[in-house]
């Protein structure tokens, strides 16, 4: 079977948001790049894109893209069109610090979007279904079992304890409110995400992608339904 990647369904869905929300800017500054995908597909979408992150483990150079290693606190720039944090607000603190910083390099009108996750959105019903998923793939040799979260009676603690951090990550309610401080909001949604921490270590074939497209659409399912909770978080708000 031909090698195939089922995280790009993540990947994917990500750009399709920002493709979305970035219409009409021009001058992007992606923060938290990680290997660049997002910000490689942003460039041939036609935007020009500063991509940065601590490290980079993977800069391939690419059109309309340019990669920066650095501390974004520190960053400094003529002003962008809009800034995007993809799944990497919820780790840089001061949290009040990173919104000023994103409200100094944004021009006027300019657009902040947070493409994440709320750590405090998942209910025990929700994280039951998470867990099933992951020791049932891992039972089929589907999974590695070395990324199946250490196992508990209390799946919110388990849940806790996988995100256990220094500093503390930020919940979706301190960035909502750290963002409202310092911008006008324009949208505030859930969304699925805890399908990208399976898909991401799926067998890359053809089964793999058909098992990301099934657990995607199964949280979706029960978002809708109301038997699952969001825990993908999308955050859209001007500069004021």
């Amino acid at each position: 079977m031909r090698a195939v990647n089922p995280y790009q369904l993540a990947i994917g869905q990500t750009v399709g948001f920002l493709t979305e929300v970035l219409r009409g800017r021009q001058r992007i500054l992606e923060v938290g790049c990680g290997r660049g995908e997002v910000a490689r597909r942003l460039g041939a979408a036609g935007f020009w894109v500063t991509a940065i992150d601590l490290r980079l483990p993977e800069a391939v150079p690419s059109a309309n893209v340019t990669f920066l290693e650095g501390d974004f606190l520190r960053f400094d720039s003529e002003p962008f069109d809009a800034i995007v944090f993809t799944s990497s607000l919820h780790h840089i603190s001061p949290l009040e610090v990173a919104i000023d910083r994103a409200h100094h390099l944004l021009g006027p009108a300019g657009l902040l979007v947070a493409d994440e996750f709320d750590l405090a959105a998942p209910n025990t019903a929700t994280l039951r279904w998470y867990y099933d998923v992951q020791e049932l793939l891992a039972a089929a040799d589907l999974f590695p079992r070395e990324h199946v979260d250490p196992p508990g009676t209390n799946v919110l603690q388990r849940w806790r304890t996988a995100h256990a951090h220094e500093p503390p990550l930020h919940t979706g309610v301190a960035m909502r409110r750290a963002i409202a401080e310092r911008f006008d909001l324009r949208d505030v949604h859930g969304a699925a995400y805890l399908y990208r921490y399976v898909t991401k270590h799926l067998p890359q074939d053809a089964r793999g992608v058909a098992l990301a497209q099934h657990i995607y659409s199964t949280e979706r399912r029960g978002i809708a339904d109301g038997s699952l909770a969001a825990v993908g978080l999308g955050i859209v708000a001007v500069h004021a």
